[in-house]
């Protein structure tokens, strides 16, 4: 499998990385969204995209480059009284959700706070076809639960899985080959 895992903090991610590609998985990563968002173009346009984007949801680092997308995220986190985070990976996910069926681009979470992910953001299209509000008090529901993956439950050992089954997700859900309303 081929991963673009994007976290301001790569040093943390070398143990990982290291395991990934010891069980033969191509890593690159990004340190913000705006070359992460880059990499996707460039690998897609080239015939070679990733199998799965993984994105920080907090991030120290925005890009001007997601002003739209961005100014959802924000309003969501202060209405869920989140404060002012720099910058979410929900962002770049927001973007990726809404055009999955030209982008082909199958992508999840990582975080030391689940409750940063928030669902429903748009009523005509929400993120992972999730109808109930969550981010706040209620926990993540169990059918994509493998997709905001908890940066503390990610080890040397289980990182490849995890990783396959978010793409797993995509698979059976069948999000990149619906219809959009």
């Amino acid at each position: 499998m081929k991963y673009l895992i994007i976290d301001d903090m790569p040093a943390d991610l070398k143990l990982l990385k290291r395991a990934l590609i010891k069980a033969e998985n191509t890593v690159n990563i990004a340190q913000n969204l705006g070359v992460g968002w880059q990499r996707i173009e460039h690998e897609r346009n080239n015939g070679n995209p990733f199998d799965l984007v993984v994105l920080d949801l907090a991030l120290d680092i925005g890009s001007h480059e997601f002003t739209e997308e961005n100014a959802i995220i924000k309003d969501a986190l202060a209405g869920h009284h989140h404060g002012d985070l720099p910058a979410s990976g929900q962002t770049l996910g927001l973007r990726l959700w809404h055009r999955r069926k030209e982008l082909q681009q199958r992508y999840c979470y990582m975080t030391h706070h689940q409750y940063l992910w928030i669902s429903k953001l748009t009523q005509e299209d929400p993120e992972f076809e999730e109808q109930e509000v969550y981010g706040n008090t209620k926990a993540i529901p169990e059918r994509i639960s493998g997709l905001i993956l908890e940066k503390s439950d990610l080890w040397p050992d289980n990182v490849a899985g995890k990783f396959r089954n978010a793409w797993r997700v995509w698979e059976d859900s069948e999000w990149l080959r619906q219809s959009i309303p």
